[in-house]
């Protein structure tokens, strides 16, 4: 037997050895790190547009006008060169289950101020199930059913921004004008956030989170039934996290004002129970505003896919 012809298939053998063990070291290691990696940069992309997001939800209600803002979200992050599989995402849009943050009543009729949250929900993540969700003016990252705020060291320091929110004041605005000791017009306006049509998107593609605000002016006339010229507002203390200090505030200095620069104001008054606190305005019967005005933004808040 030629023993020569046995070395090249033996050192053939050999390197394939290696090769071999060299790809599943590879695939084993280097791999997943890769995909770790890359998905890591995907949820930073993510929390970068729900803080961009935020942002926008700050801004249409400080505006208050027609507008139509967005903001793209990859849902599914971790391909790389060698390994495109991606994992997935979900989007939701729905609305706050705590109730309405506060109300106006106008002649009887009552307009709520509601919020909407988001979320974002990995599907398959190759890192960590590591999500996002909006709520009260603030973000929490999210792993399963436990949460902490991505800006805020703690849930104290949550509360205790929230309590001198530009955001929660921003949502009811009040103006007004007189003749002399006489209040002649007031305009109320009140932006409210509501689901939009479409509020689930879910995929390892790219979603959108959107929001259309549509403005409405709408005519009250506080002496159509006689005894009811009043102008109530009740702000919502019963929240987890407390909106209403900086809302509340700023609608009591405001109706106080009013009631310590018109003759034709008749009453103003405060009162708190069943976890709302309560503010009306009353003018003497006959002489309320010429003109009152709510101008109500709706603001409508969709997940895309």
């Amino acid at each position: 037997m030629d023993e020569r012809a046995v070395t090249p298939v033996v050192a053939a053998m050999l390197l394939l050895a290696v090769l071999v063990m060299f790809l599943s070291a590879y695939n084993a290691i280097v791999v997943p790190s890769l995909k770790q990696q890359a998905e890591v940069e995907h949820l930073h992309a993510v929390e970068e547009s729900f803080l961009a997001f935020e942002s926008d939800i700050t801004t249409v209600a400080a505006l208050k006008q027609d507008l139509q803002l967005s903001k793209r979200i990859p849902l599914g992050g971790g391909g790389t060169i060698l390994d495109p599989v991606r994992s997935g995402g979900t989007l939701r849009v729905f609305e706050d289950p705590g109730g309405p943050l506060a109300s106006v009543t106008l002649n009887g009729t009552t307009y709520n101020c509601n919020l909407t949250n988001f979320s974002y929900t990995p599907i398959g993540s190759f890192w960590r199930d590591q999500g996002y969700a909006w709520q009260y003016g603030y973000t929490n990252v999210t792993g399963g059913v436990l949460q902490t705020p991505l800006e805020y060291p703690d849930m104290d320091e949550v509360r205790k921004a929230a309590e001198t929110s530009g955001f929660a004041a921003s949502l009811i605005g009040i103006e007004h004008e007189g003749t002399g000791n006489t209040c002649t017009a007031v305009r109320i306006s009140l932006v409210t956030f509501e689901p939009g049509e479409r509020t689930f998107a879910s995929g390892n593609g790219v979603g959108t989170l959107s929001l259309d605000a549509s403005v409405e002016d709408i005519p009250v006339n506080l002496t159509a039934t006689g005894s009811s010229e009043t102008i109530g507002i009740a702000v919502n203390t019963s929240l987890p996290v407390p909106m209403n200090k900086s809302l509340r505030q700023k609608c009591n200095e405001t109706l106080s004002e009013m009631n310590g620069t018109y003759d034709n104001v008749k009453n103003y008054a405060t009162i708190s129970e069943d976890g709302w606190d309560q503010v009306t305005l009353s003018f003497d019967e006959g002489h309320a505003p010429e003109r009152v005005t709510l101008r109500r933004v709706r603001v409508a808040v969709s997940a895309l896919g």
